[in-house]
């Protein structure tokens, strides 16, 4: 199937990583559409679609009133397949990237899901390919715990762009003694982590995730970098969010909306260039200048040839209309899941990108700081620290999600402010000493702790907007610092 990254083909990569794992063998029963379509929050075509495109491969049989039966994996050997050449060095990348934040993440959809029902559940039988099977389950458990179909499609992305990768080269990396032990310690260490959160230990169950973690993807970390590659093929890791529904154009538009109306940019000035702005939003010049197109329908502005676009008055009675138009739907529920994956990611985002920050921006980050009136100063230093991780993390793939999820928390420019309840001048100070003492774990802890106090209000406040759907969206688990 071409290599793109259309819904259908994303679905059809998961399943056929799925069949090269051996988690679905020859001869064995394979999901209908119906189970296909539920399993990735999608509609009945794409899921149909998919299953169509995985029969022409030849890898199963769609049974016409019977079972749809698999017949046979995509590689006899993924490992030496053009697909996995071409992305050796962005698998090294994507794997120390998600030993930096899966943990995080898995640690905070455990203490959503109901764990008194998960640990009633039997440990599975010990069979390598079910162990494995059984850990999947309950991680992607972990993440429908979360109510986030944005944090979902990250995951169906990666798994998409992995493939069977990781757990072939730990097939080959031990013994079938080493790989049964280490599978009885995940197991058994695993449900021991469930059991701490069970009980309110999130310092013990987060510590035992990433003892989890670490062996697996340093594995993977150390075959890869053993490996020749051709750095003029290599393929990056891309993430796609809401495919086939984003408009990036219509996110930025309301942001650039909400800094005319507060003064930023005044009628009659002349915004920045298209370039400019393509470095601002991590955008391509065609989204921009799909932008200001929509401004200049609006009526916001006005594009002269050769002089460039120039703010014109926001008195327009349409406008407020036009713009509710915009934002309504799933945007604002979008804009929620953006926030609250920042809000579990941001301490290890900017805790590993912190010590790559030039002075320029930690001083940025100390202005905002001092603001005044929290929300203003709370959306500074996000965007600050968004645009450090997008700029000067060393691994690819964080930049990658971040970038889009600044583009995703564009959907709540045009959101009133709601009156938080936190104690600013403390939190103030607090960030001030650590960027002081230049304590850039402290710094993330820190700011991670008030984003997830700010959510709570967000996701209120929103409820309180008509804004329907919202209520799954699970409330990020507070970390120590």
């Amino acid at each position: 199937m071409p290599n793109s990254n259309s819904l259908e083909q994303n679905i059809y990569r998961n399943l056929a990583a799925q069949i090269q794992s051996g988690f679905y063998s020859k001869g064995n029963r394979f999901p209908p559409a119906q189970e296909i379509a539920r399993l990735f929050n999608v509609s009945y075509g794409p899921a149909q679609r998919a299953l169509k495109a995985l029969e022409k491969e030849g890898l199963i049989k769609v049974g016409r009133g019977k079972e749809t039966l698999v017949l046979k994996k995509p590689y006899e050997n993924y490992l030496e397949s053009d697909t996995f050449k071409k992305r050796i060095l962005s698998l090294i990348d994507l794997s120390h990237s998600l030993r930096l934040f899966s943990p995080a993440i898995n640690l905070q959809g455990m203490y959503h899901m109901d764990l008194e029902k998960e640990l009633e559940n039997p440990l599975p039988e010990n069979n390598r390919i079910e162990q494995w099977r059984t850990q999947y389950r309950l991680f992607d458990n972990s993440l429908s715990a979360l109510g986030n179909q944005t944090l979902h499609g990250l995951y169906h992305d990666i798994n998409a762009f992995v493939e069977s990768a990781f757990l072939d080269i730990f097939h080959v990396s031990f013994t079938e003694e080493e790989e049964k032990t280490y599978l009885n310690r995940l197991v058994n260490d695993y449900r021991t982590c469930l059991e701490n959160c069970k009980n309110g230990k999130m310092a013990e169950a987060k510590k035992g995730l990433e003892a989890l973690t670490d062996p697996f993807h340093i594995t993977a970390e150390q075959y890869l970098a053993t490996l020749p590659a051709d750095r003029t093929i290599q393929e990056n890791f891309s993430w796609s969010p809401q495919k086939g529904r984003t408009r990036y154009c219509d996110m930025i538009a309301i942001d650039l909306v909400r800094k005319i109306n507060d003064g930023t940019h005044p009628a009659g000035t002349l915004l920045p260039n298209g370039a400019i702005l393509a470095n601002i939003y991590h955008v391509s010049p065609i989204t921009i200048r799909r932008t200001i197109a929509l401004l200049n329908k609006l009526g916001v502005a006005k594009t002269v040839n050769g002089v460039g676009t120039r703010v014109v008055s926001t008195e327009n009675t349409h406008l407020s209309v036009s713009l509710k138009a915009i934002i309504l739907g799933n945007n604002l529920r979008t804009f929620l899941e953006a926030y609250q994956l920042f809000a579990m990611t941001s301490e290890p985002f900017i805790s590993y990108s912190f010590p790559h920050f030039p002075e320029e921006l930690t001083d940025k980050l100390r202005q905002a700081a001092t603001i005044a009136e929290p929300n203003i100063a709370i959306s500074a230093i996000t965007a600050t620290c968004l645009q450090g991780i997008v700029r000067y993390c060393p691994l690819a793939s964080i930049r990658e999600i971040t970038s889009k999820l600044t583009l995703l928390l564009l959907n709540g420019s045009a959101i009133p402010h709601a009156e938080l309840t936190i104690d600013w001048n403390r939190s103030s100070k607090e960030l001030a000493e650590a960027l002081d003492a230049k304590n850039g774990h402290l710094f993330a802890c820190l700011f991670s702790r008030i984003l997830n106090k700010t959510f709570a209000t967000m996701k209120t406040h929103l409820k309180k907007m008509g804004v329907k759907n919202i209520d799954r969206i699970a409330q990020p688990v507070m970390n120590d610092c």
